[in-house]
């Protein structure tokens, strides 16, 4: 009677470890979400400038490497991705509203079929920058605390390990 009773408590121990290692292998599908507009808008930040022939948008540039670097990252689901996902909000915010404040003081704009596109495709990217900063911010708990790891290495009585500063 007490082998059922031990083996009655030990099963939800085994199914909770079994649980936790299915769930660190698992990407949420908001992260993946969340990665692809990244990778999306970073493309778009990129493209802008050369369709607009304006090479003096710099800054442009540079939020969009940041977003393709914060793409990747979160889609390892890194920390350093989770960090730079939520500091890219205020910037994919401020960008396009800029922009959006800007261009819709032109007379005439809402005669254009591409003005119109193009003011459609700064608010989709707010929108879409306000839903990805959700998404990373609901998941940041599942984001690893350790940039990368190395495999430890035991040679004789010595037990070598990396540290993960050292990647």
């Amino acid at each position: 009677m007490r082998r059922i009773r031990e083996m009655s408590k030990q099963t939800p121990k085994q199914e909770a470890k079994e649980e936790t290692a299915d769930a660190a292998s698992f990407r949420p599908v908001g992260l993946s979400i969340s990665s692809f507009f990244y990778a999306l808008s970073g493309i778009y930040y990129f493209a802008f400038p050369i369709v607009a022939q304006d090479t003096g948008a710099w800054h442009l540039y540079v939020i969009g490497a940041a977003s393709l670097l914060g793409s990747f990252g979160v889609f390892r689901m890194a920390r350093w991705g989770l960090w730079l996902g939520l500091l890219l909000f205020p910037l994919q915010i401020v960008a396009p509203a800029s922009t959006l404040l800007t261009v819709v003081s032109y007379p005439g704009l809402w005669q254009q079929p591409i003005a119109i596109a193009f003011v459609a495709s700064l608010f989709v990217l707010m929108f879409f920058a306000s839903l990805t900063f959700l998404l990373v911010l609901d998941k940041r708990r599942t984001f690893n605390y350790v940039i990368c790891s190395l495999p430890t290495v035991r040679l004789g009585e010595r037990i070598l390990s990396h540290s993960p500063l050292s990647c």
